[in-house]
């Protein structure tokens, strides 16, 4: 299943609202409005057993396997979407 990176984006943004809004409902992250272009640590200041667990939900999203080495270069929902990609095409 290929998707654009826009489309990719989009969902992104969507599954990490949803999780930050079911699972950090006190942070003050949850009501932010995130985008494709959101930094997850800079603008959402997510920790990183925040991103871990969001990248459990996108795993699980997309039945990928995401490469632990790779998410020091992820930073918004776009860089997430290019590795998303790069691990369907796998």
């Amino acid at each position: 299943m290929e998707h654009s990176r826009a489309a990719v984006g989009e969902k992104l943004a969507e599954i990490l609202t949803i999780y930050l809004k079911h699972n950090w409902a006190d942070a003050p992250s949850s009501s932010k409005t995130i985008t494709p272009a959101t930094d997850m640590v800079t603008e959402l200041q997510l920790d990183s057993f925040q991103v871990m667990e969001f990248m459990l939900e996108v795993e699980d999203h997309y039945d990928i396997a995401v490469d632990l080495d790779s998410l020091s270069n992820i930073h918004t929902i776009n860089d997430l979407a290019a590795v998303v990609i790069a691990a369907q095409q796998d």
